[in-house]
């Protein structure tokens, strides 16, 4: 396993998944029950369940690195608030909002977040979370991480 390229490590990464980890409203475009037959996971109507491109290189890295994940995604039929989800968090982890970074292809759902102090990164609609994007959020969030610490 290759050394964790920064200082700072995030205390969790969360990701939205409609838009972010999927190019899909999932409960608009699929339907459960799931099954997973040789390494695919189809719906209900045997449409594979497709994830942007770089999404399981970048879960494989936080899992190398001990950086743990959780998902905060709402849909369109059922319109929480990202700061419900953030709160939620941060009770059941015990992990501060400033070590937090949040993924998602919504702005308003940025804001939301940031103003709480979570590390909120906008994924362009329909690209989705790029390994790009993520290296330059851990890169990003370590650079901040070290200007507020000083």
């Amino acid at each position: 396993m290759e050394q964790y390229p920064h200082t700072n490590k995030p205390g969790i990464v969360i990701f939205d998944c409609d838009f972010t980890i999927w190019p899909y409203w999932a409960d608009c475009h699929l339907d459960p029950p799931f099954r997973k037959t040789n390494g695919v996971v189809k719906d209900y109507h045997n449409l594979t369940v497709e994830v942007y491109e770089d999404v399981f290189r970048i879960f494989e890295f936080c899992e190398a690195h001990g950086i743990p994940m959780a998902i905060a995604s709402k849909s369109p039929c059922k319109q929480e608030s990202k700061s419900r989800h953030m709160t939620a968090i941060q009770k059941q982890q015990g992990i501060p909002f400033s070590k937090m970074i949040f993924f998602d292809d919504e702005y308003g759902n940025i804001n939301t977040t940031r103003k709480m102090g979570v590390h909120a990164v906008h994924c362009p609609n329909r690209e989705g979370v790029t390994w790009d994007i993520f290296t330059k959020s851990l890169k990003n969030y370590d650079t901040d991480s070290r200007h507020n610490s000083s």
